[in-house]
């Protein structure tokens, strides 16, 4: 039996867009697409193949889907719930894919929540992509990694997400939610507030903010040439720098001790060192050759010097990057391939997907 392995991240599917209505927070417009991949790689009529999706984590971008006409800071399972249903119903064509795909007996599919997506903890949640993409017993082979933040494979690979990576982002897979009254919620990081009352806003005009790359090199540009939106990103972030991290603490010469170190761990780990992190976690892994993650969008595939591969499976989202080693607009709709060779050895490939040929496609939107 030939088995194979797809991994996929940041696809950050929000809730669809709507004829004669723009929808800054969509950033996901290959449905499509991807029906394409998924219809290509599972198994044909007669053929014995067994192919495992693994969906590494900010699959869907639930932080930027309204709830009453607001972002909710204070997350509970039926909101966890009216937010999956919302992209769901939004992306049709993607829940279709696959709907097919889960209908052959030799596919299953793995999600790792990313922290876009960190509402998957909740087993309501859960529950409502199986009965969306999986009904009936097809259900039974959907798993979700929620005991931990990495999905160890047989073959000598780890698959994370990789938001672990950069402290503003750190969650306890363990320990994800906390009590208030009567009612049970989500613990969300300080990563996901700042975009939740810092980073929405400000892409509801500046539609773009969080599809150029590095960080850095956008805002020191808008320094020049647009100022007013440079000025409210960081009057905001420092607004909630102060409130989430600073004023959390106890004391008040904890307080200012700690922001030294603080401001060095969180707000400029923003501006990059993400494969940096990644590498030196690999180095650390025993008994494992390759790290696969996602979450900076940046596909990679860095082979070390003492043999060992990290991957990074990038974004299906159209960014526009302003390193000069990546410059230019990189809308690769990558992924990794985990098959085996002749000799049955594993091997893991960066691919990037073309598919059929198109004569023409939709602009959603120009900017």
């Amino acid at each position: 039996m030939k088995l194979i392995r797809l991994v996929l991240s940041d696809l950050h599917l929000v809730d669809g867009s709507r004829p004669g209505k723009v929808n800054p927070f969509e950033d996901f417009f290959h449905d499509d697409r991807f029906a394409e991949l998924i219809a290509h790689y599972q198994p044909k009529p007669g053929e014995e193949r067994e192919v495992e999706l693994i969906l590494n984590g900010d699959i869907f971008d639930l932080l930027k889907v309204k709830i009453a006409g607001e972002w909710p800071t204070e997350v509970t399972e039926e909101v966890a719930v009216e937010k999956l249903r919302a992209c769901l119903d939004g992306h049709p064509v993607f829940v279709r894919a696959l709907a097919d795909f889960m209908a052959q007996p030799g596919c299953e599919i793995t999600f790792i929540p990313g922290n876009h997506d960190l509402e998957f903890f909740f087993p309501e949640v859960q529950a409502l992509f199986r009965r969306y993409v999986a009904p009936g017993d097809a259900g039974e082979r959907v798993r979700f990694i929620t005991g931990s933040d990495t999905y160890y494979l047989p073959e000598g690979i780890q698959v994370r997400h990789g938001h672990q990576f950069e402290r503003i982002h750190q969650v306890d897979p363990n320990d994800m939610f906390e009590t208030r009254g009567d009612r049970k919620l989500l613990k969300l990081p300080w990563g996901s507030l700042w975009i939740l009352e810092v980073m929405n806003p400000l892409k509801a005009t500046r539609s773009h903010i969080d599809r150029v790359q590095p960080l850095n090199r956008f805002l020191w540009a808008s320094v020049f040439f647009d100022p007013g939106f440079v000025l409210r990103f960081f009057w905001h972030s420092f607004f909630y720098f102060m409130r989430y991290r600073v004023f959390r603490l106890r004391a008040w010469w904890d307080r200012i001790k700690a922001i030294p170190k603080l401001v060095k761990d969180d707000l400029l780990a923003l501006t990059g060192g993400y494969d940096d992190h990644a590498i030196r976690a690999l180095n650390k892994m025993r008994g494992a050759h390759t790290l696969i993650v996602g979450h900076s969008h940046g596909p990679r595939f860095l082979q070390l010097p003492n043999g060992k591969t990290l991957v990074n499976t990038g974004t299906w989202v159209k960014m526009v990057n302003l390193d000069l080693k990546h410059l230019g607009q990189d809308s690769g709709l990558t992924y990794a391939l985990i098959d085996f060779d002749d000799e049955g050895k594993p091997r893991t490939r960066l691919m990037r997907w073309f598919g059929q040929r198109q004569p023409t496609e939709v602009v959603p939107y120009a900017d």
